[in-house]
């Protein structure tokens, strides 16, 4: 008799109870990353800021129904939840992206109107057509069972929206280094780039690798997200109490 039926079904219960507890977390996470996130809103009082911190909250919801929509997959697969899932997962790195480009342009560094290449307004166009791309991958997930192409345009997507917030973290360092922000940006940069990488991995499967080996990657990135928005939340939270203190 052999035991490899039951191994795979041992592996199998262990792969739904780290993706459980990975969703649990990023969902937690999440909820307390978009709450703060909402109080630094509340009490901030320059109004060049409100749209940014908008955009963390957003982020941090979208995050939250990804992870939520995560401890629903364990629980039943569904391709309306698989569909969910990934347009929360581009939609919070949508919001984060925004974030930074938003910081970026209200700074000393972004160039003057008639200097720029490309004007705010052009780039808010071309933002939503990222935002398109979020709808298209939805469509193609809940309506058309396109699996493959699904799993092509959220990687292209994850890809792109976490190089576009990628590339103004980076531009923000000189004009934000040892303030507060410099800090929050450096704790949402590595959740950016975690964010693109969950959007690419199920490649991996395409490319023949094992889908145990993706869930488990997967998973890794998941808690690291987690991990990265806990320590942002306190960041957040301390600001909150600076700010509630210097009123």
């Amino acid at each position: 008799m052999t035991l490899a039926p039951f191994a795979a079904a041992a592996s199998a219960a262990d792969t739904v109870v780290v993706d459980f507890l990975g969703a649990v977390l990023i969902a937690v996470a999440a909820s307390f990353f978009a709450f703060y996130a909402g109080l630094n809103r509340r009490l901030n009082r320059l109004e060049s800021q409100d749209v940014f911190w908008g955009y963390l909250v957003f982020a941090g919801a979208a995050a939250a129904v990804y992870g939520v929509v995560g401890v629903a997959e364990t629980i039943v697969r569904a391709r309306l939840l698989t569909a969910f899932g990934h347009g929360a997962l581009l939609l919070c790195t949508v919001f984060l992206a925004f974030s930074m480009r938003e910081v970026y342009y209200n700074s000393a560094l972004a160039p003057p109107p008639g200097e720029s290449r490309v004007s705010l307004g052009t780039l808010r166009r071309i933002e939503a057509g990222f935002v398109a791309v979020v709808v298209v991958e939805w469509v193609a997930v809940a309506l058309l069972d396109q699996v493959a192409i699904a799993r092509f345009v959220k990687a292209g997507g994850s890809l792109a929206f976490a190089t576009y917030g990628a590339v103004f973290a980076e531009k923000l360092e000189s004009v934000t280094r040892g303030t507060p922000l410099d800090t929050l940006r450096r704790h949402l940069l590595p959740v950016v780039v975690c964010l693109g990488a969950i959007g690419v991995v199920d490649l991996g499967t395409a490319a023949g690798v094992p889908p145990v080996v993706v869930d488990g990657v997967r998973s890794v990135f998941v808690v690291l997200v987690a991990g990265f928005l806990t320590t942002a939340t306190i960041r957040l939270q301390q600001n909150v109490e600076g700010l509630s203190t210097s009123e």
